[in-house]
């Protein structure tokens, strides 16, 4: 429904320049009343784990792939322990392996949550906690898990295990998008931004962005490498600050690198990064004011980066 209260059908091939500023347009164009989604088949993976350094995990990811044809998902976490930060890499890798009769796994409730969730959260307190956690998921882990999974099980993950019930400290999500070839002098960089800035990291997932031709405010024109944070901070102004300055100087190395920062979360990038990382954004408002004259759809996104501009207004 757009704001004049017309309701359009928009597709690739139907009304294709509101389809392309509706996908990642943060409800700044209309309302979504009705989704036709293309889902892809419920599998059978069996899981494999490899842990090595950081600095020879693209290669070993590259070899998986090259010498196993049926890899259908495979993802990275990162060693965040003071000891060993960003070096350790565990490469979680789902092979393709249907069942003889073709029976799936059943949908099971995820195991062992209390046990999980008290390793996870003890590692927002402390370094031994997550040094803990490191060895129990390289170690342990590999024990206890299954040999195969359902593609459903594996997205039937809760946030019982991760979400933080503290009065005292939020978490808080960064995700960078970087080209392969700058992957590692970007984590070089953060080896030694991130504990400079006091910077509590939770979990780092590294996973494989293919190039976006559907969405105008797109964040990966190319394939990419998307690094994915979790940080824990102080409900206080002086914890609010301290992220916000490690964050824009985390985004300054990104743009530096050809990379970008995913616009979702904190508004913690000035309007100059911004624009810096989405030159499409200037032509993305006035889009949004052409097919919204009155700017009737609004959020704090927009009046931060979009309507600031749109009256001339200087913001650092």
């Amino acid at each position: 429904m757009k704001a004049d209260g017309t309701i359009v059908r928009c597709s690739r091939e139907e009304n294709a320049e509101l389809f392309s500023l509706v996908l990642g347009g943060y409800g700044l164009f209309g309302i979504i009343l009705d989704v036709e989604l293309e889902v892809v088949p419920n599998r059978r993976y069996r899981r494999e784990q490899i842990v090595v350094p950081a600095d020879q995990s693209l290669a070993a990811f590259d070899e998986v792939l090259r010498e196993h044809p049926d890899v259908s998902l495979i993802y990275a976490r990162m060693n965040v322990s003071a000891d060993q930060f960003l070096d350790g890499v565990i490469l979680s890798v789902f092979h393709d392996e249907p069942s003889a009769d073709g029976s799936l796994p059943p949908l099971q409730e995820p195991g062992m949550t209390q046990l999980r969730r008290l390793i996870f959260r003890g590692s927002a307190d402390s370094e031994y906690g997550k040094r803990l956690r490191w060895d129990a998921e390289t170690e342990l882990q590999p024990l206890v898990a299954r040999e195969f999974y359902s593609r459903n099980q594996l997205l039937n993950e809760g946030v019982e295990v991760f979400e933080n019930r503290s009065s005292d400290t939020t978490d808080i999500l960064h995700e960078y998008f970087l080209p392969r070839h700058n992957v590692r002098t970007f984590v070089l960089q953060l080896r030694n931004l991130i504990p400079r800035h006091g910077g509590n990291l939770l979990n780092v997932t590294v996973r494989s962005v293919d190039r976006d031709d559907d969405s105008f405010l797109r964040y990966a024109d190319r394939p990419m490498l998307s690094l994915v944070m979790l940080f824990v901070q102080p409900r206080t102004a002086a914890g609010e600050a301290k992220m916000q300055e490690m964050t824009r100087e985390m985004i300054d190395v990104a743009i530096s690198l050809g990379g970008r920062y995913y616009l979702p979360y904190r508004l913690h990038a000035t309007p100059q990064q911004f624009h810096q990382a989405y030159p499409q954004a200037e032509e993305f408002f006035k889009l949004k004011r052409k097919y919204d004259p009155d700017e009737l759809f609004q959020n704090q996104f927009y009046l931060r980066y979009g309507m600031s501009q749109h009256v001339g207004a200087k913001a650092n």
